[in-house]
């Protein structure tokens, strides 16, 4: 497809860099010449320069021609005219970033007002992200499918885990529970295990299986800890507000540290049910008389990496149960192995993920069979989920009869809101949700599995 992204700072880099990689277009607007020249430096982009919002950029840059156009800069207002300005010249399909809350409160507004496809607001992505991980904090991330029936969880395995030296067909006999391991990351590379895969401490997996299910494997291996009750948040960012509102609604009590006084207010008008305290959160002090010692969670969102790794790694120390780390460059989770910290969000990242599957999407929009797709092990690995139709190669055909490609598996079937995990006799039925899970980013179709 060809696209135009309006901003080339760290969110539209971000989203370029993504949709460059699965093969799509790239032209780039924005008004800084330096973001230009480093995208044009890093990515397989064509560049312009001027204001994305401005209908003579936007047919310099060919926008009659583009089928989708993706506002990312960092203000609302020239997203949302870009957007309007693009339809206008023709183009069918745009998306907008869209970051004030009392914008978001309106979005079904204001995609009939501009003409906007979608939006998409990369805080608001980080604060479900987290709070899905929160109820169910063994995992390090966690994501759902058919509407919660089946869910995928982020592990690394710890030294002294039951798992190290576990063979994956050993598994299910000996860890009495229905889950399957869908992809190992061990150092850095990654593979789809079959089940002659041996599991050794450090290995990063990612597991699929029904929640109940999760919880029993989880529980053999000594590792399971139930939903949190109290969080610390370090930071009143607009990622806080969206999450102490989806974490008081789920019961968990909420405490955010901000040290600007103005912004204090500011959340205790917006947050009447959360406990918001004026102070220094990167002083061991504080930490303490707010009861980063007896908290079940804790989660580090200011804008500075630095600060959240640090104050992060503290809290560990402290012993708090699960801590969430959010980071602005990415680099930063490969260097941080082994310090104790296993759960970090890069909003720019989750973003990037979403727009990839709007795009996916886009291009399947004929069959409409991909549902959810997700991008895993730091993208090099694809989960989706297919809607099994009336006809096809793979219906009604028991699995060791098919052909699969290499790199990819059949990792889970819902049928009937019942989590299976396929064996050789298992058939796809109509109406079925298959999970799919590969290492090729080439999957269009459910047709598309097979060699």
């Amino acid at each position: 497809m060809k696209i135009i992204i309006v901003g080339a700072g760290k969110m539209g880099m971000a989203i370029a860099r993504e949709l460059s990689n699965q093969g799509h277009d790239i032209t780039m607007v924005d008004r800084d010449p330096e973001h230009l020249e480093t995208a044009s430096n890093m990515l397989d982009v064509i560049t312009v320069e001027g204001n994305g919002a401005d209908f003579a950029v936007l047919r310099e840059a060919g926008v009659r021609d583009m089928d989708l156009l993706i506002a990312a800069s960092g203000q609302d207002e020239t997203n949302l005219v870009s957007c309007a300005a693009a339809r206008a010249l023709g183009v069918k399909n745009s998306v907008a970033r869209v970051k004030d809350p009392s914008y978001n409160r309106e979005t079904e507004a204001l995609r009939r007002g501009f003409g906007i496809s979608a939006t998409f607001n990369p805080d608001m992505e980080a604060a479900r992200e987290i709070a899905r991980i929160l109820q169910f904090p063994t995992a390090a991330r966690v994501e759902t499918f058919a509407r919660g029936r089946a869910e995928m969880v982020e592990y690394r395995i710890p030294q002294g885990s039951a798992l190290d030296g576990l063979a994956l067909k050993d598994l299910p006999g000996k860890l009495h529970s229905r889950v399957l391991v869908c992809a190992v990351e061990r150092e850095g590379a990654v593979s789809i295990p079959n089940g002659e895969f041996v599991l050794h401490d450090g290995d990063r997996l990612n597991i699929a299986g029904a929640r109940g299910e999760l919880r029993r494997f989880f529980t053999a291996v000594k590792a399971y800890r139930e939903s949190v009750r109290s969080v610390v948040l370090l930071g009143g960012s607009r990622i806080a507000a969206y999450l102490s509102r989806q974490l008081t609604a789920a019961g968990i009590h909420v405490t955010i540290l901000e040290r600007d006084h103005s912004r204090c207010e500011a959340l205790c008008d917006m947050l009447p049910d959360v406990t918001v305290i004026c102070g220094d959160g990167s002083k061991q002090e504080v930490l303490l008389e707010e009861g980063i010692r007896t908290t079940d969670a804790f989660v580090a969102l200011t804008g500075f990496d630095e600060d959240n790794i640090i104050i992060s790694m503290y809290a560990r120390r402290c012993g708090v149960g699960k801590v969430v780390t959010k980071v602005s460059d990415n680099h930063f989770v490969d260097m941080l192995q082994g310090t104790g910290l296993d759960t970090f969000i890069c909003p720019k990242l989750l973003a990037a993920s979403e727009l990839t599957r709007y795009v996916r999407a886009m291009k399947n929009a004929e069959q409409s069979s991909v549902e959810t797709l997700y991008r895993l092990m730091d993208n090099q690995v694809e989960a989706l989920e297919f809607r099994v139709g009336e006809s096809g190669r793979c219906v009604g055909r028991c699995l060791r009869d098919l052909n699969l490609r290499g790199n990819v598996l059949l990792a889970a079937i819902i049928r009937n809101g019942e989590f299976l995990i396929p064996g050789g006799n298992t058939q796809l039925l109509p109406g079925d949700h298959a999970v799919v899970v590969t290492t090729r980013s080439d999957l269009q179709d459910l047709d598309s599995i097979l060699a």
